[in-house]
């Protein structure tokens, strides 16, 4: 499954081609975790808080290098071109370090992240209700190649 949610206006061209159909809510709720950063989160957590040295420190770099990664990572690996897609699923990654208790290792003497109930809530609410409202209408033009091919597949389904 790729990993860019597709819309109506990214299928409308391919309807005469192919049956491609828009990404459902599931569908678009998967492709707005970013897991891979997640799982990494989670790794590097273990292994810092393990060191048991400049915990905080090591914390606050994993975290800013994986949130910088985020969006790299999206657009050359999984080839997504849609810019709200890549910013939501990268606000998603900071809202689940939050829920994970990263933010509490980071500044532990802000009162806001003393427990995990916060970031439980923030990740409740924006993981269920982000892809209600995200359907993935951005305009992404098409390269050369990929119109040309477009109008060569609307010229054969009309020449038929």
């Amino acid at each position: 499954m790729p990993r860019e949610i597709k819309s109506v206006c990214d299928v409308a061209p391919a309807l005469f081609v192919t049956a491609i159909v828009p990404d459902n809510y599931r569908e678009r709720l998967l492709k707005l975790i970013p897991s891979e950063m997640i799982v990494a989160w989670i790794v590097l957590q273990g292994l810092i808080m393990a060191h048991r040295d400049n915990t905080r420190l090591l914390i606050a770099i994993a975290f800013i290098c994986l949130l910088a990664m985020t969006p790299l990572y999206l657009r050359v690996v999984c080839r997504v071109r849609k810019e709200k897609q890549i910013v939501l699923t990268t606000a998603a990654f900071v809202i689940w370090v939050m829920a994970l208790g990263g933010f509490h290792i980071i500044y532990p003497k802000l009162a806001i992240f003393d427990d995990n109930f916060l970031g439980a809530l923030a990740l409740l609410g924006y993981t269920l209700i982000t892809p209600m409202f995200y359907r993935g209408y951005d305009v992404v033009p098409l390269t050369k190649s990929e119109s040309e091919d477009v109008l060569d597949e609307i010229y054969k389904f009309h020449q038929s």
